[in-house]
């Protein structure tokens, strides 16, 4: 038997995810409709966390994201309002130039309106071009919210099973995947997204972009899956939020059942 972090997590958080319809490029627009959409899934009652598409503000338009990427603090001023109006977890990804490199970085800012955890995207989508334009971050990130252990990593990323299982063998209970991922492979991001819940038996975020992306169209389907890999909460190719409570007693109980993690044999591999 291998052992793992014992969890901490004891109650329930409200969680919800936005997907608003991308306007490429368009940084006054994107803002405007995720924070509508924010605004109607906050008017259900209290969330704790809010979760938003990977760049969601702009989009990947490489030959605009030099001048886009000038209005991050902008993006960052009216996210961290609302996060402290709502007094809630808010999390996205922007691109930004820091030391004259461009990241796509994930901020997760806290109630108070502070900037509580940031995370480089580490695997760059050399398909996409991604590796061409962008520095890979070169560490890996957590931050609580309450007491549950958060891991972001972002859309490409969730390809790459042995990130996820480093987190939750770090003590890591919900992973979230900011993406933008094209409408015509989009059954791959569900099938992804469901085995990294099942196969570390976590919750797990996705959240993709959704709306047309120069020649390619971006497939939305956000979700919240559990640790069984069953479907909490979704949103289909539209704009549009979804709430839902998730806590950590469906995860106790499907690892002491099934203790798929503490039956490893890394001896072996």
């Amino acid at each position: 038997m291998v052992d793992i972090p014992r969890s901490r997590w004891e109650g329930p958080l409200d969680v919800a995810i936005i997907q608003p319809e991308l306007v490429l490029g368009d940084v006054d627009e994107n803002l405007k409709r995720a924070l509508e959409l924010i605004d109607r899934a906050s008017s259900g009652g209290h969330l704790d966390m809010i979760v938003l598409p990977e760049v969601f503000a702009t989009g990947f338009p490489y030959d605009q994201l030099p001048v886009l990427c000038k209005r991050s603090g902008y993006i960052l001023e009216a996210l961290s309002g609302e996060a402290a109006r709502l007094r809630a977890h808010i999390m996205f990804t922007m691109v930004v130039e820091d030391e004259g490199r461009y990241y796509n970085r994930f901020f997760s800012i806290g109630p108070d309106g502070g900037v509580e955890a940031t995370y480089d995207k580490t695997h760059l989508f050399s398909r996409a071009g991604e590796d061409r334009f962008f520095t890979p971050g070169n560490t890996l990130t957590t931050f609580s919210v309450k007491d549950a252990r958060i891991a972001p990593l972002i859309c490409y990323e969730v390809r790459f099973p042995e990130l996820a299982r480093k987190h939750v063998l770090d003590g890591a209970e919900i992973l979230i995947y900011p993406a933008q991922w094209p409408s015509f492979r989009i059954f791959q991001w569900e099938t992804l997204l469901k085995g990294r819940a099942v196969e570390n038996q976590c919750n797990v975020i996705g959240v993709g972009a959704y709306g047309p992306h120069g020649d390619s169209k971006m497939g939305g389907h956000s979700m919240v899956i559990g640790p069984f890999g069953d479907v909490l909460c979704r949103i289909d190719d539209e704009p549009g939020y979804a709430r839902v409570t998730v806590g950590p007693d469906r995860m106790n109980e499907l690892r002491r059942r099934i203790p798929v993690l503490r039956e490893r044999r890394p001896e072996l591999y």
